[in-house]
């Protein structure tokens, strides 16, 4: 099998070809439309009863004139100086070269740049489509785009116009299935007359054209005359047709132009106006979720990156990445970009100290040589050394005759401003989209177009379910698993995230912190993983040890802990930790081992509530309210020797560590070779990465994975490192610390290891885990770099035991089915994950290309509470995510994974 990002990227191309044939046949995109209201026939019979004989030169003139405006009643409805053209006074004309956004739609429709870069011809269908039904809806027949458009081309016997030459073109709706005439247009020229051209060639066009100040597409420096093309039958569009209506009527009332030119071209126009279909009614449909599709791609495969090296501008270790944004666009615009941005790195102003690269926000209408002068010079007094990327989503026309600035490391470009282009530009600028070389049609790049590059996808996606083929109403229901889990009190809030083939399609926040209803679930919020730890921290560092073979299999714990030479443990070896086989306990409160004997009133735990035995920890486990704990081992401020912080305000004596190891080699074992789960044997597995490294657990990992891979939001002891308020708190500890605990680890041996443990001790966000199980299911790359080698991690997450059903380390589908599994019945036994005490859950599935995350804080404010668990809110949601898969079986195609 191939192996890295390249041979990743092109079986994501095969798979996204064939989701593209499962979401028609799925969703069928052949159904008849009902009849809709007509064009009006008076319309059409008064252009048909048009001779140009009968019109006056000012009619002949507003017929041969359109606006760049979009506001055409401004126009048509001005009075006695309106413009009579009849197709504006009519309402007539629809405007798509800058795309639309329609009342209620979620993705506008795209440009006629972003449409010429889609060559998929099923999206292209979807488009045309899409495009005619909503036209049918308005009663639109003429439709101002580009000359290439989506629209079949036909056309009258005695005419046959070079489209090609022109830019646009007004297409004349002929047939119920996107037949067309073109009548080419152009942009106003500068010059009336043919003699006043001028010898040098035309600049690029200057005006501020709000929505297309594009020139001609094959020689767009090729001046000429309003004289020279008006025979050919042709619209001028003008940014002021009012004026230039007065000009041009002066013009020929003067006999400064020959009115027989006019005439001819009128004559053209109106003859194909006349073949207007006035009973137009679309012959198919699309889905909201195809047409949606169709439009993102097409804004998507807009994108263009120009650069001066053979790499996208980020590298490919995050590691020391510190981004800044400079912004001259809108904050719409500006938080669209950031917002996708920070799910990959951290963000901040460009003035911050020690940025090293700078993410300049440009309005591409507005930008000139000293504009862009002035702008790096101010970047580059705070930053004299970082890299600048320019990004644009309308890229104008500046780049047309001017070459990349030498200051400037990487341009990338969209092709109109919408907030959905400046989120494709960040996920481009983050490596999570497939960027083509710009064509050679592309003339606004015309002076750039050496620097095109090419960019393969290294990271995380954020897209929408049809991209992987999924079906999005499939996934609405984990909306209602997350309302009733959190009106069921099974937590007060939490994270969902689904990714199918690096896109994720799913990312939501739910509820709040706690109960109270105060700080509501943000998507960049930390939880206590609690086990998941095991498999997002202890298990990634050693299988990294294990490549660099410092350590096998079949060693045991008393080649590495000296300490249990002369005990029953010395003979287990690392295999059977990490298939919890090595027979010991599953778990020791060392906690109630520092309880003060002397001041305890009767025994520790009761079996019923009463006035003595009030804390609860669980059914039936009540724990007597005198417990107090010794003051040689906690006390309330920190010093040298008590400088082992497990709460707020609440310090460890450091030698107390010792009492825990001889707490754990004393412990007894069970039988061998017998799966009883264990965090004991993590305490040890844990404790391998400094004994091999010389660098705490927590170091390690976030130096070889966390940071690398841009996972900014994973942290060990975060309450030293971020926010509180961006931490989720867990239980009402009232047995141990005495407090809610917030921002230190849940587990109470944990806290007690310093909160960095082999077993527990990590806090996340669900993006962050989304990238470390990725990596796992590219078989160990992500963002272009490799993290472990792909035997390592296809022999760990694979089942090694014919006692249990685990991975190394990872746990797996229970095969059994008479027995209860960890994960939904749809998981592949391929699959592999963890679940975490708190109420977290992580899993990945090679077989169908799913990650799923969840996290939770189910403990708070009691750790007794098992609704989560008695509900199955966790397996439930991964069952909508299996369910949402749109697959081909022997009868045809499923909705759902269990069709």
């Amino acid at each position: 099998m191939l192996n890295g990002p390249l041979s990743w990227h092109c079986r994501m191309n095969i798979k996204k070809f064939h989701y593209i044939i499962l979401l028609l046949l799925f969703f069928s995109v052949t159904n008849r439309l009902e009849a809709q209201d007509s064009v009006d026939f008076s319309f059409a019979q008064r252009l048909r009863a048009t001779s140009v004989d009968s019109l006056s030169i000012e009619e002949k003139v507003a017929l041969v004139l359109l606006p760049v405006s979009e506001n055409y009643e401004l126009i048509s409805n001005a009075g006695k100086n309106s413009l009579k053209n009849p197709l504006l006074v009519s309402n007539s004309v629809f405007n798509v070269i800058d795309g639309f956004q329609e009342n209620g739609a979620i993705v506008p429709f795209p440009d006629v740049r972003a449409v010429r870069s889609l060559h998929d011809n099923r999206l292209r269908q979807i488009l045309k489509i899409d495009l005619l039904n909503f036209l049918s809806q308005r009663n639109e027949r003429f439709i101002l785009a580009s000359n290439d458009y989506l629209f079949k081309k036909v056309g009258l016997s005695w005419r046959s116009p070079e489209l090609s030459k022109y830019s646009y073109a007004l297409w004349v709706l002929t047939g119920n299935s996107g037949e067309a005439i073109p009548i080419p247009a152009v942009n106003m020229p500068e010059f009336l007359f043919e003699r006043n051209k001028p010898l040098k060639k035309r600049t690029a066009y200057q005006g501020n054209n709000i929505f297309s100040p594009w020139g001609e597409v094959v020689h767009p420096d090729t001046p000429f005359s309003f004289e020279e093309k008006i025979s050919e039958g042709v619209f001028f569009l003008s940014e002021d047709p009012l004026e230039a209506h007065k000009m041009l009527v002066r013009a020929y009332r003067n006999k400064m132009l020959m009115e027989d030119d006019l005439n001819t071209g009128c004559k053209k126009i109106l003859a194909v106006l006349k073949e207007v279909n006035c009973d137009f009614t679309p012959s198919d449909s699309v889905p909201k979720p195809i047409s949606e599709l169709a439009r993102r791609q097409s804004f998507e495969t807009g994108i263009r990156l120009f650069h001066k090296k053979d790499a996208g501008l980020l590298p490919r270790d995050l590691s020391g990445v510190k981004a800044g944004i400079l912004s001259d666009v809108t904050e719409e615009s500006t938080m669209a970009f950031k917002r996708l941005l920070n799910y990959h790195i951290s963000v901040d102003g460009y003035e911050e100290k020690g940025v090293n690269f700078i993410f300049w926000l440009v309005d591409g209408l507005e930008i000139s040589k000293s504009v862009i002068e002035k702008q790096l010079l101010e970047i580059r007094k705070n930053n004299p050394g970082a890299h600048i990327a320019m990004i644009m989503a309308n890229p104008g026309h500046y780049f047309e005759s001017n070459s990349l600035p030498n200051e400037v490391d990487a341009l990338y470009s969209g092709t109109s401003d919408y907030p959905l282009v400046w989120n494709f530009l960040a996920q481009a600028v983050a490596g999570g989209l497939n960027i083509g070389y710009a064509k050679p049609s592309e003339y606004w790049f015309a002076a750039i177009k050496q620097n095109s590059g090419y960019i393969s996808p290294t990271r995380l996606k954020f897209g929408i379910p049809e991209e992987v083929a999924m079906n999005r109403d499939s996934l609405i229901i984990i909306d209602s698993i997350m309302i009733e889990a959190i009106q069921e009190e099974a937590t007060p809030g939490g994270q969902v995230l689904i990714a199918r083939d690096g896109v994720v399609v799913w990312n939501r926040n739910y509820g709040y912190h706690t109960y109270d209803k105060k700080k509501e679930v943000e998507f960049h919020h930390l939880y206590d993983l609690a086990s998941v730890t095991k498999i997002t921290a202890t298990l990634p560092s050693l299988m990294k040890l294990y490549e660099k073979e410092l350590w096998e299999m079949d060693d045991t714990l008393g080649m590495f802990f000296p300490e249990t030479d002369t005990t029953d443990k010395a003979g287990i070896t690392l295999e059977e930790l990490l298939l919890h086989e090595g027979g010991l306990s599953s778990y020791i409160p060392f906690y109630q081992k520092t309880i003060d004997r002397d001041k305890l009133k009767g025994s520790l735990f009761g079996r019923r509530y009463s006035w003595l035995y009030n804390i609860k920890l669980d059914e039936y486990i009540f724990m007597n309210r005198s417990v107090r704990y010794r003051k040689d081992v906690f006390q309330k401020s920190e010093n040298d020797e008590f400088s082992i912080q497990v709460a707020s305000d609440l310090f460890m004596n450091k030698h107390f560590l010792d009492s825990i190891t001889l707490q754990v080699i004393e412990s007894p074992v069970r039988t061998r070779h017998r799966y009883l789960y264990s965090d004991l044997g993590f305490f040890f597995l844990g404790q391998m990465v400094p004994r091999l490294t010389g660098q705490p657990m927590d170091e390690f990992a976030d130096s070889v994975f966390y940071k690398p891979l841009g996972m900014q939001r994973t942290s060990f002891l975060p309450a030293g490192k971020f926010p509180s308020e961006e931490i989720v708190p867990t239980e009402m500890d009232k047995a141990f610390r005495k407090q809610l605990i917030h921002g230190w680890v849940h587990d109470p041996g944990a806290a007690m290891m310093g909160g960095v443990a082999g077993h527990a001790g990590l806090f996340s966000n669900a993006v962050d885990m989304a990238k470390l199980m990725q990596m796992y299911l590219n078989k160990g790359t992500y963002g272009g770099l490799r993290y472990l080698n792909e035997n390592t991690i296809d022999f760990f997450t694979s089942s090694q035991s014919k006692n249990n059903r685990r991975g190394l380390g990872f746990d797996k589908p229970e095969p059994d089915t008479a027995k209860v599994s960890p994960a939904s019945g749809y998981a592949s036994l391929d699959s592999f994950g963890h679940s975490g005490f708190t109420g977290t859950f992580v899993w990945a599935d090679p077989s169908s290309g799913l990650v799923y995350v969840f996290l939770s804080n189910r403990v708070h404010p009691n750790q007794y509470n098992k609704t989560l668990i008695e509900e199955n809110i966790r397996t439930r949601i991964q069952d909508a995510a299996y369910k949402a898969i749109i697959k081909r079986d022997e009868s045809g195609i499923s909705k759902t994974a269990n069709n």
